[in-house]
Parts: C-alpha cells; sequence; structure tokens
C-alpha cells in the first residue's frame, strides 16, 4: 500500500498543474456519486454470484450478507498477500465455517475465479478480430493496446489452457504437476523440498475436485453456473464503467466501447501481478489508460480516484470486517467475562 501511495504522489507531482484544479472543480457531483454507486453495484454483484454458485450446489445456505461480508474480506486480503488470487484461500476457509465441504468451498471460489478468465480471453479474441477489420479509434489508444494485448494474452492463455487441459485430459494435468514437482524436488533440500511434494498432492487432489465442481455445475447445474458467471461478468463490467466514468468526468466524449475494451485486457496483467494488490502495476497499467485518452494534467488526480474507489475503500471495509471476525473469534476461546456466552 505504501508503495502504491509513493508512486501517487509522484503522478501528482509531475502532472498537477493549475488545469488540474479547474477540471476537479468540473468534474461534478454527480460523477462522484456515480463512481459509489458502480462500486457498490461491482460488490453486490460479486456477492450474487458467490450466493447463487453457494445456495444452487449446498444444502447449507449463506445469506446475501455473508456474501458480500465474503467478498470484502476477500478485497483486504488480497491487498496484503502477493497476487490477487490470495482471497481464494480465505474465502474457501470462511465458507467451511458456514458448513461448505471443504473441497466444494475451494471448488466453488475458483470456479468464481476461472469465469473472468474465459470471459476476457472471448474479449481477447474479439479485438483482434476487430483490429484485423480496421477498429478506428485514437493512436494513442491504439499505442496502449499493442502494449497491452500481448502482455493480457499470456496470463490469459495460461489460465484458459490449464482449465482445458484440468477438464479434458486430467491425467496428462496430473502428469505435468508430477513433472514439475520433480524437478523442483531434485534443486531443492529439506523442507523445501517436502512443501514442494505436499503442494503436490494438494494440487492433485484439488483439480479432482474442482473438476468434479465443474462438471457437476456443467451437466446438472449448469442454469447455476449461467446465472453466477454472469452477475460475476457484470461485477467486472461495473468496475470498468468506473474508469470510464473518471474518463466522462474530466472531459472524455469519445466511444465507449474502446476503454472498456482496454481494461478487459489490462485487468488480466493486473490479477497476476506479483506484488499485493497489483501495486505499481497497476498504477502504471492505469496511468498508461488514463494517458490514452486525457490530457497529462488529469492523469495523477485520475489515478488517486480510480486507485481509492476500486481499492482503498473496499479494503478498509474488509480490514474492519476481518478485525471484527478476529476480535470474535478470540472472544469465542477465551470468553469475555461472567455471563458472556462464547460464540
Amino acid at each position: 500500500m505504501l508503495g502504491s501511495v509513493a508512486i501517487i504522489g509522484v503522478t501528482l507531482a509531475v502532472t498537477t498543474g493549475e488545469e488540474t484544479w479547474h477540471g476537479v472543480a468540473r468534474f461534478g457531483v454527480w460523477a462522484l456519486a456515480l463512481l459509489l454507486v458502480l462500486e457498490f453495484l461491482r460488490i453486490s454483484l460479486e456477492g450474487l454470484g458467490l450466493l447463487i454458485l453457494v445456495n444452487g450446489t449446498q444444502d447449507k445456505k449463506i445469506t446475501l450478507t455473508e456474501a458480500l461480508e465474503l467478498t470484502l474480506e476477500g478485497y483486504f486480503i488480497s491487498q496484503l498477500i502477493p497476487i490477487s488470487a490470495a482471497g481464494v484461500p480465505y474465502q474457501s476457509f470462511l465458507l467451511t465455517r458456514k458448513g461448505v465441504r471443504a473441497g466444494w468451498a475451494t471448488a466453488l471460489v475458483l470456479v468464481k475465479g476461472f469465469i473472468p478468465s474465459v470471459f476476457f480471453f472471448f474479449v481477447l479474441l474479439g479485438t483482434i478480430i476487430m483490429a484485423v477489420l480496421g477498429w478506428k479509434g485514437s493512436a494513442a489508444s491504439f499505442t496502449f493496446l499493442k502494449v497491452v494485448g500481448p502482455l493480457s494474452a499470456l496470463p490469459i492463455c495460461f489460465v484458459v489452457s490449464v482449465l482445458v487441459i484440468m477438464l479434458r485430459f486430467p491425467e496428462l494435468f496430473d502428469r505435468l504437476i508430477d513433472s514439475i514437482a520433480a524437478i523442483l524436488a531434485r534443486c531443492l533440500r529439506g523442507r523445501a523440498a517436502d512443501r514442494v511434494e505436499r503442494l503436490r498432492i494438494e494440487m492433485e487432489n484439488e483439480s479432482h475436485i474442482f473438476r468434479e465442481a465443474l462438471s457437476t455445475l456443467g451437466r446438472r447445474k449448469r442454469w447455476v453456473l449461467a446465472r453466477g458467471a454472469i452477475f460475476v461478468v457484470l461485477a467486472y463490467i461495473a468496475e470498468f464503467m468506473i474508469g470510464l466514468t473518471i474518463l466522462r468526468g474530466f472531459g472524455y466524449r469519445g466511444p465507449t466501447m474502446g476503454p472498456v475494451i482496454l481494461q478487459c485486457l489490462l485487468k488480466p496483467i493486473l490479477n497476476a501481478s506479483p506484488t499485493p494488490g497489483s501495486v505499481a502495476i497497476g498504477e502504471g497499467g492505469y496511468i498508461g489508460f488514463f494517458a490514452a485518452y486525457l490530457p497529462s494534467h488529469f492523469i495523477g488526480i485520475a489515478l488517486v480516484m480510480w486507485r481509492t474507489v476500486l481499492y482503498f475503500l473496499p479494503m478498509s471495509v474488509g480490514g474492519l470486517l476481518v478485525a471484527k471476525r478476529i476480535r470474535f473469534a478470540g472472544r469465542g476461546r477465551t470468553g469475555s467475562g461472567p455471563g458472556d456466552t462464547p460464540e
């Protein structure tokens, strides 16, 4: 988080001028309100997607409030630990506390995580086709697309390839895991080698459970999968509308499709970032995104709005929920005094 603040601070210092404050004054209260509404919509849609996937496949049900809490707490955890997928084991753990089977809890959260990659894959294919057919756009946006497109293809194709191999060729997937684990075991010694072996067994077990869960959803619960996928994809579209609203607030009046597509291609890069909360990668990516559509004096303040609405606000709420959960868990273990009922 400190790295993110430092990058934003430097960007503000370099780009802020008198024109910046005139633009901020013209941004409009309606645009600020719309940013908050879109963020609430994004969180709600993602929570609804999780709610549908869990309640449509499990005897133990969760409420919408619990789904929203799980989503917000996952945001907080992903800001603390490298790679945004760090929220997956935490959300799986919380689902098991609600009575969901451990393997299914992990599988359902993974299914929710794989849905955007499939969506981004089709966006990437559509963008390539549109570019070949002569898609019109500004020179700056095309320059950004030439950088982001190939970088985005790497994580998207990797995730989709793993998904296809895992589902269609499970024995090949197990052999690949065994081969990678064997190479690492030869390079490592002692406890590190033991951890690799435990991780290999865990990955194979989880892949089987994930495959079972996805097969069940695809064959017997396909409408549950479809409804959950729709809400998850809509959550990402709401996220990309936040970036578009910032552009509109600072005077961009061009087409909607271009900025949304560029954010679709940028998102997989941020998700694959090895830094907590995609620090530095996120700032760098959105500096390029805003520079493709806005004058330079708006880039820093636009970056502040983007990071605050999409990361700092949900992270703060998620942190409060995690702290509340830890406090109640501690009270349940130790008791807090006569007359209190341990939870």
